[in-house]
């Protein structure tokens, strides 16, 4: 007999999403000590520690079914992101005048400048789209699919944006922190797949046990 293929996510599996929220735990203390080396980077250290703290928090509210404390930690984890961002682009690059810097790079830095701003944008799409699929009864297929986009677009521009780092001529410090900073927040965004896939999944569940019970009424 032929065994049928489960389409069961990969993203269903809590194994995954332990082993990211580890591996977003060691890149991004790793990135917190190399960034305590370098100077004026205090708002950096202290949007990366609220960062971890809301990112961890939010895998032991989900892993104990405290799933409504968990839903406002993604919102806790979404806006650090977007904190963080903001202030990469909006303040250090911009009030700081470094885009003359880094243009001076060239390629480069142009595609670095132009990769951090995309990702800004993409976070701000994807924080949006979260609240709308996370808090509707029966989510929204179409904001899902938008979503998905949204995601993948932004891993894409994070590739670019670890690629570029490590061509600007940085101090090696400065490199490494950066880069596990970004490596931080893929982790940190596979494990928020994982948590609302299997918000998802347990919507579905619930949509299907009640039409049975309706079903079940009916037939009295």
């Amino acid at each position: 007999m032929i065994k049928e293929k489960s389409s069961e996510s990969i993203f269903l599996n809590e194994q995954l999403m332990a082993v990211m929220c580890l591996l977003a735990v060691i890149t991004g203390t790793t990135s917190l000590f190399l960034l305590t080396l370098q100077e004026d980077n205090y708002m950096a250290i202290f949007g990366l520690v609220i960062k971890l703290i809301t990112t961890v928090a939010m895998f032991f509210a989900f892993r104990h079914y405290n799933w409504d404390v968990a839903k406002g930690l993604m919102g806790g984890v979404f806006f650090s992101l977007m904190y963080e961002e903001a202030y990469l682009v909006l303040g250090k690059l911009w009030s700081e005048q470094d885009f003359d810097v880094y243009l001076v790079v060239g390629v480069q830095g142009s595609l670095y400048l132009a990769a951090a701003g995309m990702s800004f944008l993409m976070t701000i799409v994807i924080t949006i789209n979260h609240f709308i699929i996370n808090y509707a009864i029966h989510g929204n297929p179409e904001n899902v699919i938008f979503n998905r986009m949204a995601i993948i677009f932004k891993f894409i521009v994070y590739i670019i944006l670890i690629v570029t780092n490590s061509m600007l001529g940085l101090s090696a410090s400065g490199m490494w922190a950066n880069a596990l900073m970004y490596l931080t927040d893929m982790s940190i965004l596979i494990m928020l797949i994982c948590i609302e896939s299997q918000f998802d999944s347990f919507k579905l569940l619930r949509h299907e046990l009640l039409k049975e019970k309706r079903e079940r009424k009916n037939n009295k």
